[in-house]
């Protein structure tokens, strides 16, 4: 159906999250607390997060039919729908202006320095706006035609990096310490904010069966490109053993490596076509999440066209946009907020709500014979 996902298309939206997320360079923030330790560190996380997928998509097949909003409601009423839905929009608003913010330091430091902040935004709303209007049809239809394009954009920048490839640069393999790697290293979960598309995606399957094939496809796809990113960040920046990438950097490291990098001899700046790609993933990632925002919205009000949020959705992004620019706290949002923000509502709000919902429907479904909620909805 129009809009509903296919298995490609799901799995397209899906890691264009965290292919702009690695734009982004989130994997910064797992290197500095972990430093050389950080890929064991990312594997030790993944077991665990597979864990954690294994038990929410066994789970949701008693909910073929429903999202996380829909099972909040199922649980706790109206009331509780309504507070998952609003802790939801936040979560959905803050990723926006961190996703919007952090770009447009990026382009503004190096490329639009003359510019005002207004004209660059310019560049990211109009288009979220008007794939919005279009409707969910648009917006999955082009993330399927960039996410190859941004698949091999950092496949290429991980692999043309290989001539700087020092394995001495991976010493000491666990890092500063084992409690560093393993314990406080938990707090590089974060990094798996994926995985909160899983809450919501089984009603906008094609096929229901399909969820589990997404759910583990889409993880292990995102799963090779954190860890390759991290790889060639380690390679390329070794001393941040020492130090932090951001005390080494003012600039994004994923950024600093495209200006090593000279395809041909005509392109010698390649960083600009990375840039000009990243900014499609970019523009991608903040319509689908503007969309999200109207889908929430939409379960709680009913309203008859979900494209006209788009309007007060924007206005409060470039609001937001323009709050951090003027403070300048980018870097608490990110290193501090967004990280506890996305750990608690995925792992421990979504899923002992998604826990919770589970024992409920079963003892429903043993006092009226069979009958559960799955069957009612």
């Amino acid at each position: 159906m129009k809009n509903k996902l296919s298995i490609f298309e799901a799995i397209s939206i899906i890691t264009i999250i965290t292919i702009s997320q690695i734009i982004l360079d989130f994997p910064e923030y797992i290197i500095d607390l972990t430093g050389t330790g950080s890929i064991i560190n990312l594997i030790f996380l993944s077991i665990i997060t597979l864990i954690f997928c294994k038990i929410i998509s066994n789970i949701f097949k008693s909910f073929p039919n429903s999202d996380i909003i829909d099972i909040a409601e199922f649980v706790g009423g109206n009331i509780l729908k309504f507070i998952i839905s609003l802790i939801a929009i936040a979560f959905l608003f803050l990723s926006i202006i961190i996703a919007i913010s952090n770009f447009l330091y990026l382009l503004k430091t190096v490329y639009f320095s003359d510019f005002s902040i207004l004209f660059i935004l310019a560049f990211f709303i109009i288009p979220v706006v008007i794939a919005n209007r279009k409707g969910f049809y648009s917006l999955k239809k082009i993330s399927c035609i960039i996410f190859p394009i941004l698949i091999l954009s950092i496949v290429f920048l991980v692999f043309a990096s290989t001539e700087d490839f020092n394995i001495n640069n991976f010493f000491p393999i666990l890092g500063y310490n084992i409690e560093t790697t393993f314990k406080s290293g938990l707090q590089n979960t974060f990094i798996f904010n994926f995985i909160l598309l899983y809450f919501f995606l089984m009603p906008l399957l094609n096929r229901k069966n399909d969820y589990k094939k997404v759910v583990f496809s889409s993880f292990f796809i995102n799963f090779g490109l954190i860890l390759i990113t991290i790889i060639s960040m380690l390679s390329y920046f070794p001393t941040v053993i020492n130090k932090s990438l951001s005390s080494i950097n003012s600039l994004n490291s994923i950024y600093l490596i495209t200006r090593k990098i000279r395809i041909t001899s005509y392109l010698t700046q390649s960083d600009v076509l990375f840039v000009l790609i990243w900014c499609f993933s970019i523009i991608c990632y903040i319509g689908l999440a503007s969309f999200a925002i109207s889908y929430i919205l939409n379960k709680l009000f009913h309203y008859e066209s979900k494209s006209h949020l788009i309007f007060p959705t924007s206005s409060i992004i470039i609001g937001g946009c323009l709050l951090v620019d003027k403070f300048n706290f980018l870097t608490i949002l990110e290193k501090y907020v967004f990280k506890y923000f996305s750990i608690g509502l995925i792992f421990v709000i979504c899923f002992i709500l998604l826990i919770i919902g589970y024992f409920k429907n079963k003892i429903i479904s043993k006092s009226k014979k069979g009958i559960s909620y799955a069957k009612t909805k």
